[in-house]
């Protein structure tokens, strides 16, 4: 059986190609395309015509050229392709595929082009780091800057790093000195704004000493031994409105007073230059903010009591009235303040929890719900003529008349002196502290 032979090449005659190769493997000239049929050297000629520009088959004929760097190749017939002084030895499959690269490139190698940089696929040795390809080797400083739009000249020159980024280092320079001059600047006169602004919430508290006195005035004021009930009433109510006010005041300059140390403590953290200012107004106002607060408990306490003592001192005056009629003989008006008396008490009574209302207040306010209680059910008894009724009620009106006498010193006359007398003087050695230089 003979061999399988392709159609010599036109070139350099190689009868080794493939069946369907465009190329020739040897001279990687292109091939002509297929005839019918071929007749090899020493048969019969083809009955085909042959293709013009190609020579006859069995015939070689030097292609027309020449052409530069292609190597010369032996006629058919001769020595196989013997080695040259300077060439590679030639074996089919194995002549270059580019010139200058002796044989075609092994798996796993990168293909390397006369005239090129070595390439390399990443993960190969020679492939190039982020900051390589981000940083061009042999990039060249310069002296000169092109900055919003503005290009001029430095006397040093610039690495090529600050070349490439000098726009990104512009805005954070300009950045950092927006941040010094804020600190070191502007913040150091804004906390200066703020500390005069602390400084007239004191002294509006200082303004306010006159109305914050007369309220502990009021509310630590000794027994007059007064007994008339509507002279109790109107002190009362006297004291009581002083309180109110007092507290008012107390607590809007609380307010003031808590909102400038607010905004001086954050101020200290960035005004770094005022913070030595900052930090001693800070102390005057917690000087001053403690003393409030002790007054404020003081004021409350007047407040809250006065609401439990001023409806009682209604409904006592209301019981005084009852126990007049009932001494002549006039049941209809012994029974007619009843209901407001009523009412009264039960509205002091629904303030003796508050703070600051000494317990003992509450332990006269039920015996004194007891007599009012029991006298409009001895006056009931006397209307309708119930003698057992009348027995009763009139034994239980006596007893809570003792009731209510025995409570009467339930709280003591100077129980809010010794309370509350140190809250005043706490407020007080604030109040002195305002008026020494700062």
């Amino acid at each position: 059986m003979q061999a399988y032979q392709s159609a010599p090449c036109p070139f350099c005659g190689a009868t080794w190609n493939p069946p369907g190769a465009q190329a020739c493997t040897n001279c990687r000239n292109q091939l002509p395309p297929p005839q019918p049929a071929y007749t090899p050297p020493g048969y019969a000629p083809s009955p085909y015509p042959q293709q013009p520009g190609y020579p006859q088959p069995g015939s070689y004929q030097q292609p027309p050229g020449p052409y530069p760097g292609q190597p010369q190749y032996p006629a058919p017939g001769q020595a196989p392709y013997p080695n040259q002084a300077g060439q590679q030895a030639g074996y089919p499959g194995q002549q270059a595929a580019y010139p200058g690269q002796p044989y075609p490139p092994q798996p796993g190698q990168p293909a390397q082009y006369p005239g090129y940089p070595p390439y390399a696929l990443p993960g190969y040795p020679g492939y190039p780091t982020a900051y390589q390809q981000e940083q061009p080797a042999g990039t060249p400083g310069t002296t000169r800057l092109a900055l919003f739009g503005q290009s001029f000249s430095v006397p040093v020159v610039l690495p090529p790093l600050v070349v490439r980024y000098q726009q990104t280092l512009a805005y954070a320079v300009i950045g950092l000195l927006a941040l010094m001059i804020a600190l070191f600047a502007v913040l150091p006169a804004v906390a200066s704004g703020q500390i005069a602004s602390a400084e007239q919430a004191l002294q509006a508290t200082l303004g306010h000493q006159a109305k914050v006195d007369a309220g502990f005035a009021g509310f630590l004021a000794a027994d007059t031994g007064v007994t008339d009930l509507n002279v109790i009433k109107a002190e009362g109510s006297k004291q009581v409105k002083a309180a109110d006010d007092a507290l008012a005041l107390l607590r809007s300059d609380e307010s003031a007073i808590a909102s400038a140390d607010q905004r001086l403590a954050i101020l200290g953290f960035f005004a770094l230059p005022a913070r030595g200012s900052i930090n001693v107004e800070r102390n005057r106002l917690a000087t001053v903010s403690n003393g409030l607060k002790q007054a404020d408990t003081a004021m409350t306490a007047a407040s809250n009591q006065g609401k439990v003592l001023l409806p009682l001192y209604d409904a006592m005056i209301d019981f005084t009235r009852m126990y007049a009629a009932l001494g002549k003989r006039d049941l209809a008006g012994a029974g007619a303040p009843y209901p407001d008396a009523e009412q009264k008490l039960q509205q002091a009574i629904s303030a003796d929890q508050a703070e600051g209302v000494p317990s003992g207040l509450a332990k006269q306010l039920s015996a004194f719900s007891d007599l009012l209680d029991n006298s409009e059910n001895m006056i009931q008894a006397l209307q309708n003529k119930d003698a057992a009724g009348i027995k009763k009620y009139s034994d239980a009106v006596q007893a809570g008349l003792k009731t209510v006498q025995t409570l009467s010193d339930a709280v003591p006359s100077d129980y809010e002196v010794k309370t509350y007398g140190p809250y005043q003087k706490a407020y007080d050695s604030a109040i002195k502290s305002l008026k020494r230089p700062a």
